[in-house]
């Protein structure tokens, strides 16, 4: 049996024992409940204490921005999976960026169509905290973008999606590096939605590992100490994933509180990717994205995206960015719980 699995089955066994009459119950909440104190006994094997808090409509606190929380141009992006589509598409915006790349992945071969200008290849293993640290620490990196993900062609969700995350957040802090993205996914705190169910099936438990990596970073980024010095993060949540050129902020809609989705193409991530580092007021948040024309409720988006639908609905979260460039499309972002300036 791999260590992650032992991990992960010691630490729901903890939980249950300490909850005994509460791990009984999975409705939503308590199901919600019983991954976060999951996490917690996760964070406390691997060596790090606290308790993870999830991002809802429901806990996001608004604030306003006094710094200029941004990533110079100048210092590197390490992209980790840089071999899947979508690090590939974050590479390839971060070069038309301008931006130095360092694209990683477990062998170390990349390759890529038309100018490798600026960009440097690396080996990185995201369930090995010293294989990060050795391309995370080399120093002058400037953010570092975590596209890696398990898939049907490999990988294990809760090693990957869960324990990567947070190998990659430590490695961060340790670092001092400005910005951590996390490319994550819809409707990752709706167990109750359809889509939820579908790719956690498929995915072989992938949002249960997606959402306590989310929450493991959100509590280790909660020192107020890291904002002070100008190092945070970004969650980024896209809907279903299409293939395709980037169609621009001006298409896209974002939102808070996980209750609305759609679908977005790979070249859209990462242009939403890149264009944090240079936004102050996506520091420290969590947000969903899609192409406005396709949002849909949570409770309805799957058959919507199965259909191609672009009948936008005219339901409305209260919480919804638009913006007709990507300076726009981020104000009014809020900062998560715990992470106000």
């Amino acid at each position: 049996m791999a260590w992650y699995t032992i991990i992960f089955l010691g630490a729901v066994t903890a939980t249950i024992a300490a909850n005994p009459v509460e791990s009984l119950a999975f409705s939503t909440g308590d199901r919600r409940a019983l991954l976060k104190g999951t996490a917690s006994a996760i964070i406390s094997i691997l060596g790090s204490n606290f308790s993870p808090q999830s991002v809802s409509a429901a806990d996001t606190v608004s604030t306003s921005v006094t710094q200029t929380l941004t990533v110079p141009r100048s210092k590197a992006v390490v992209v980790l999976g840089a071999g899947g589509k979508t690090g590939q598409e974050c590479v390839a915006a971060l070069l038309g960026a301008s931006r130095p790349c360092i694209a990683t992945t477990r062998s170390g071969d990349f390759s890529l169509d038309g100018s490798s200008a600026g960009l440097t290849t690396a080996s990185a293993d995201v369930t090995s905290l010293d294989s990060l640290s050795a391309v995370i620490g080399q120093g002058d990196i400037g953010a570092v973008i975590f596209a890696a993900s398990a898939s049907t062609k490999g990988g294990d969700a809760m090693a990957v999606d869960r324990d990567g995350v947070i190998n990659a957040a430590r490695a961060c802090i340790a670092n001092d590096v400005s910005r951590l993205i996390i490319v994550s996914s819809g409707t990752v705190t709706r167990p109750d939605s359809a889509v939820y169910k579908l790719l956690n099936f498929v995915g072989k438990g992938i949002m249960e590992a997606k959402i306590v990596g989310e929450d493991g970073v959100r509590e280790m980024y909660s020192d107020p100490e890291l904002v002070k010095k100008g190092v945070g993060y970004t969650v980024i949540r896209p809907g279903g994933l299409t293939t395709g050129a980037s169609l621009g902020a001006a298409a896209l809609e974002l939102n808070q509180g996980d209750g609305k989705s759609g679908r977005l193409s790979r070249a859209d991530v990462a242009e939403l990717c890149i264009n944090c580092l240079d936004s102050s007021d996506s520091f420290d948040a969590t947000f969903e994205c899609y192409e406005a024309s396709t949002a849909k409720p949570v409770e309805s988006v799957g058959l919507s995206n199965i259909m191609k639908s672009t009948d936008a609905t005219t339901y409305k979260s209260g919480r919804e960015q638009l913006g007709e460039n990507w300076d726009e499309l981020f104000r009014g972002l809020v900062r998560d719980p715990g992470h106000e300036a």
